[in-house]
C-alpha cells in the first residue's frame, strides 16, 4: 500500500469514528487538506477560507485567525482519535504544525507518552452514562410492548385527554431527552484538565464560534464530542414510555443535541429533561406562559403574581429534605401535531413531572384542576413544588395551573427546516 492509499484509508477511519464531531466543518477541512496533499499542493490560508469555509476573496488571514483555529482543533481531534478509537492503527495521519498538508507516518514513529490523554480515560464513562439512560428507557418500553402494551394502569392513563392527542392518530412520536454538551479545558501541556459545561455552548458548532471570536482560547478548549444526561432522565423516560407503548405507534428516542427543526413539524414531540436543557424548545414552551425562567435555570418567576419558585436542589443541606420544581406543559404543534413537555429544575422535579403524567391519581387531579367541570384546555401548563431527598421526589403539590394560548406559541407561522 502506497502513501496515498494509506492516507485515504486513515481518512475513512477518522471520519467514521465520529471524533470530528457533528459539525461538518472539520470533516470538510480534513478532506480538503487530504485532496491537496495527494496532489502535492500546499494551500494557503486564503484558499482554505474560500474553498472550505465559503469566505470571499476579501478574507484577510492577518486579521482573521479562523483557519489557524480550525487547523489547531483538527490536529487535536486527530490526536484524540489515535489515543482512543484509533490506538491500534499501524499508520497515523499528521498535519505538521505551521503547515496545511497531511502526511502519514507509522505508529512507531510517534513518541509514546507516559500519561494517556485524560479525555480518552473519561470519554467511555460519560458516554456510557448517556447511553445507559437511553437504552434503559428503551428496554423498559420495548419490554412493555412485547408484553402487550403495558398493564391496565397505563392503558387508563393513555385514554386521558392529556395523552390522547398523541395516541389517536398515525403520526409518529419523537421522544426528545434533554442532554448537555460538554467540552474539555486543556492544561499547559495539552492534556484535558477538566470538563466544562456552559449554558451558551450547546454543540461543537457553538464551541467553534467561541474559539473563532476569541482566538486566545484556541489552546485552552477542545471539542471532545461529549454529552451527558441527568440520571433522573432515565426514570422519567421509563414512565413516559410506559404510556406511549400502550399504542402500536412508532416511537423514536433521540437526545436534544440531535433534534432538528424539521422534526418539530413531522412528529408528535415528547420532551423529557431539565428545564435548562430545553434548548431549541425553550422559547416555544414559555412564549405563552405566565412563567419566566431565571438566569440560572434554577428558578421560575410568575409574571402575573410576582411569585418566585426557586429550587434548593443545587446545594441541598446534607441529609435533609429540599424544595424542587416540576413543569408539565402541553400544546398543539405547528402542523397538527402535539407537544408534551415533562421537565424539572433538577432531578426530583423532573421525576415528579413524569409521575404526574403516568400515575392515574395525578392525571385525574390534572383533569380536575384544569377542566373545572368542562373539557380540558388544548394547551396548558402545570408547576409542582416537589419535596426532594437524596435526588428523589417524595411528595408534591400543585402551585400553578394555567391554560396557554397555543396560537401565540407559534405566532401563526410554520417552522422552516434547518
Amino acid at each position: 500500500m502506497d502513501q496515498a492509499d494509506i492516507i485515504r484509508e486513515q481518512l475513512k477511519h477518522i471520519t467514521a469514528s465520529g471524533v470530528l464531531g457533528r459539525s461538518r466543518s472539520y470533516a470538510r477541512l480534513l478532506e480538503y487538506l487530504v485532496t491537496c496533499s495527494l496532489r502535492d499542493h500546499a494551500p494557503k490560508e486564503l484558499e482554505i477560507a474560500t474553498e472550505v469555509f465559503g469566505k470571499d476573496a476579501g478574507f484577510d488571514p492577518s486579521q482573521d485567525s479562523m483557519v489557524r483555529v480550525y487547523a489547531h482543533n483538527l490536529r487535536q481531534k486527530i490526536k484524540q482519535f489515535y489515543e482512543s478509537a484509533g490506538a491500534d492503527q499501524a499508520w497515523r495521519l499528521e498535519i505538521p504544525k505551521g503547515e496545511y498538508r497531511v502526511m502519514a507516518k507509522s505508529a512507531s514513529a510517534f513518541a509514546t507518552t507516559a500519561q494517556p490523554m485524560a479525555a480518552a480515560a473519561r470519554r467511555p464513562a460519560l458516554g456510557l452514562v448517556a447511553a445507559f439512560c437511553l437504552v434503559f428507557g428503551l428496554i423498559v418500553g420495548w419490554s412493555l410492548r412485547e408484553d402487550g402494551g403495558g398493564d391496565s394502569i397505563y392503558q387508563s392513563v393513555a385514554k386521558s385527554p392529556v395523552w390522547r392527542g398523541l395516541l389517536d392518530d398515525d403520526l409518529p412520536t419523537l421522544v426528545v431527552v434533554g442532554d448537555y454538551y460538554i467540552f474539555g479545558e486543556l492544561d499547559e501541556v495539552g492534556n484535558v484538565a477538566r470538563l466544562v459545561r456552559e449554558f451558551d455552548v450547546n454543540s461543537s458548532a457553538d464551541l467553534d464560534d467561541v474559539v473563532m471570536f476569541e482566538p486566545q482560547l484556541t489552546d485552552r478548549y477542545i471539542d471532545l464530542d461529549l454529552t451527558y444526561l441527568p440520571r433522573s432522565a432515565a426514570f422519567a423516560l421509563k414512565d413516559s414510555l410506559r404510556v406511549l407503548f400502550t399504542s402500536d405507534k412508532s416511537v423514536r428516542v433521540i437526545s436534544m443535541s440531535e433534534l432538528n427543526v424539521a422534526d418539530l413539524k413531522a412528529n408528535h414531540v415528547v420532551y423529557v429533561g431539565y428545564i435548562s436543557a430545553l434548548d431549541k424548545l425553550l422559547p416555544f414552551v414559555f412564549r405563552s406562559s405566565s412563567l419566566a425562567v431565571g438566569d440560572t435555570f434554577d428558578e421560575l418567576f410568575d409574571k402575573q403574581t410576582g411569585s418566585v419558585y426557586r429550587s434548593e436542589a443545587g446545594l441541598p443541606a446534607d441529609r435533609q429534605n429540599y424544595r424542587d420544581y416540576g413543569l408539565v406543559s402541553t400544546f398543539p404543534g405547528p402542523s397538527g401535531n402535539h407537544f408534551v413537555i415533562i421537565a424539572g429544575t433538577r432531578d426530583a422535579g423532573l421525576m415528579h413531572s413524569a409521575q404526574a403524567l403516568a400515575d392515574p391519581m395525578y392525571v385525574g387531579a390534572v383533569e380536575r384542576a384544569l377542566a373545572n367541570g368542562g373539557e380540558l384546555p388544548q394547551a396548558f401548563e402545570l408547576l409542582y413544588e416537589v419535596t426532594g431527598f437524596d435526588r428523589t421526589n417524595l411528595d408534591a403539590m400543585l402551585v400553578h395551573a394555567a391554560a396557554l394560548d397555543h396560537a401565540e406559541i407559534w405566532g401563526g407561522e410554520l417552522l422552516s427546516a434547518e
